[in-house]
């Protein structure tokens, strides 16, 4: 099985090409595409293996983060039999929001501490995102990258481009070694998958899951490195990343495990048949007791995401693309699934840059005559509430980042929803017209 991908070869090539550019240039192009609306005065938390970069409100969160990345770290150099030479940057935003406007990163950070390191190449950019175990699984799949990259580029700066397009890594390689260091070999969101394409087919071999777009690298891959560590141990992934430099990816699995790429992917297959088909006997399928209100038949779009019931439960809010590229907010019958009309036309209002579509959901008034939403608007997340009969919305700033998930009150007087404060995720609640803002929580 000869694993070669240009096309792919060439994006990593790219992505390295734009890390390792120089400062000046660098920042002529990296996230210009995002819209600035302030700046941040970043400082450096120093550990042994890490530039912690962070602005003041989030020190607290920043601490944690380095604690984990360390702690992971120790991990990681373990498993992969490797260390780093200098320090990474890591840089922490403090919310989503934040996150966006990642235009600024490297002239903030230069000129608020002194210039960007020779290490900045291998930075690692990500935003608090108000679940602790949310971020360690990122924080850690990109330090498996980092771990990655070293490893290809032997600690030389500029080293590892010319190995990574030789090498051509497939992704199934590179994103599931990244999620099973970072998650381990237990996850729902996985297994999930992983149990479809042995119930219902077709299984992909590791030579269709190299050349196949259509096949998921982050889960199944996962599952390969997962079958991988719990047979012959987490140190052989190590051992597999290692022996790549000597002869390539399938010359590395054949000398660490003594399997070809093709015998492993019938083992693996073999495996995973055996542990979910018995499942079959005693688990119904969906269609068994459930029907598909909103699918592409119906409702057209691949996406329809975050549904909410009206409280008569006649009518469903959902957010899709339907048949455009944009993700907006639609109104659908909940018996028939048929679209009765568009909510938000977002790509068309300013007023909805972000409807945050794969991490919150809004919610009905017990009257089912309004809904309210949570969308970005400049520099701030606006909460919205609509009147579902007129389209007319009434939206108001509360002060708080990261704005997720508001729901009504069962009398209809209180909005509570989840806001980021300094990295920190905690409960508020807030009058219906957006006045009187009060804290719930206060932990981590």
């Amino acid at each position: 099985m000869r694993l070669r991908l240009p096309a792919i070869a060439a994006v990593a090539a790219a992505a390295a090409a734009a890390a390792l550019a120089p400062r000046g240039l660098a920042a002529q192009y990296f996230g210009q595409n995002k819209v600035v609306y302030g700046r941040f005065d970043f400082q450096i938390i120093r550990t042994e293996h890490f530039d912690v970069y962070f602005y003041g409100r989030e020190r607290a969160a920043a601490m944690d983060a380095a604690r984990m990345a360390e702690r992971a770290y120790a991990r990681l150099a373990r498993i992969l039999n490797h260390e780093w030479r200098d320090r990474k940057p890591l840089i922490l935003y403090a919310s989503q929001t934040d996150f966006v406007q990642t235009n600024a990163v490297a002239g903030d950070i230069g000129e608020g501490t002194g210039g960007v390191t020779e290490a900045f190449k291998h930075r690692m950019v990500l935003p608090f995102t108000g679940s602790y175990a949310d971020f360690e699984h990122v924080l850690q799949h990109e330090m498996v990258h980092a771990f990655q990259y070293d490893v290809i580029s032997r600690g030389q700066p500029g080293g590892g481009l010319s190995t990574l397009a030789s090498l051509n890594p497939p992704l199934w390689f590179m994103e599931g070694m990244a999620e099973y260091l970072s998650l381990g070999p237990l996850d729902a969101h996985t297994a999930m998958w992983i149990r479809d394409a042995a119930v219902e087919g077709p299984f992909p071999t590791i030579e269709r899951m190299t050349f196949d777009p259509r096949v998921f690298p982050y889960r199944f891959g996962h599952a390969l490195f997962a079958y991988i560590g719990q047979k012959w141990g987490d140190e052989t992934i190590g051992a597999i990343l290692q022996g790549t430099m000597a002869g390539g990816i399938e010359r590395a699995f054949q000398r660490v495990l003594g399997l070809t790429l093709q015998e492993l992917s019938d083992e693996w297959r073999d495996a995973v048949r055996a542990t979910y088909l018995p499942q079959v006997a005693t688990n119904q399928p969906p269609r068994r007791f459930a029907r598909a209100v909103l699918n592409q038949r119906r409702s057209q779009g691949h996406y329809h995401v975050s549904p909410q019931l009206s409280p008569d439960g006649s009518r469903i809010v959902y957010l899709s693309e339907r048949n455009f590229f944009f993700i907006d907010l639609w109104l659908a019958d909940a018996e028939t699934g048929r679209v009765l009309r568009r909510l938000v036309r977002s790509n068309f209002d300013a007023n909805y840059e972000s409807l945050r579509f794969t991490y919150s959901s809004g919610g009905w008034s017990p009257d089912g005559e309004r809904f309210v939403f949570a969308a970005k608007r400049g520099r701030e997340d606006l909460i919205n509430v609509m009147t579902v009969r007129t389209g007319r919305v009434a939206r108001f700033s509360v002060g708080v980042d990261g704005i997720s998930n508001p729901s009504f009150s069962p009398d209809g007087r209180h909005i509570v929803f989840t806001g980021m404060d300094g990295g920190l995720s905690d409960l508020f609640v807030v009058d219906a017209d957006g006045g009187n803002l009060r804290r719930l929580t206060s932990d981590r």
